[in-house]
């Protein structure tokens, strides 16, 4: 940024020459003089536009570059959070199954049900079939949710 500042403050310093210059009543000779002047500072402005130019060509693939990257940073932070969010929605889902067995085992009834039916399940995979009777009553009239029945 300081070079650009030395540029204009030369273009400035020539352009005073050339005007106090012209308002002498300058030769002919003087005239070669003033060309030769005048090209150096055509050529100096172009070497300013074009690192003007540059400069702008770099600034703008930078910022693309940072965009691109911000672009990326986004992206895995929404896959992130999408993934969090379906892991929350599971373990609500989880929690309101709990909350639904809590309830039904809270009810002595309903538990006694549920227990009486996994004896069922677990004897039905272990023994034969009429090796054992659900809700057996005995002689005195007791019940009992299962009896095993064994051969000596």
């Amino acid at each position: 940024m300081n070079w650009i500042l030395v540029v204009i403050l030369v273009i400035l310093v020539a352009n005073i020459l050339l005007v106090f210059r012209l308002s002498k009543g300058e030769k002919k000779e003087d005239g070669e003089g003033l060309k030769l002047l005048l090209t150096q500072i055509n050529e100096l402005s172009r070497t300013v536009d074009h690192k003007m130019t540059e400069s702008t060509r770099m600034m703008n693939e930078s910022v693309r570059a940072q965009f691109g990257e911000s672009a990326k940073l986004i992206k895995e932070v929404t896959q992130g959070l999408t993934k969090l969010d379906e892991t929350n929605k599971q373990v609500v889902s989880f929690a309101d199954q709990l909350q639904s067995l809590q309830d039904i085992l809270k009810n002595p009834k309903q538990r006694g049900v549920l227990g009486e039916y996994y004896l069922e399940t677990l004897l039905k995979n272990v023994l034969p079939p009429g090796s054992y009777q659900m809700q057996y009553t005995f002689p005195d009239g007791n019940i009992v949710d299962a009896a095993v029945f064994v051969t000596a």
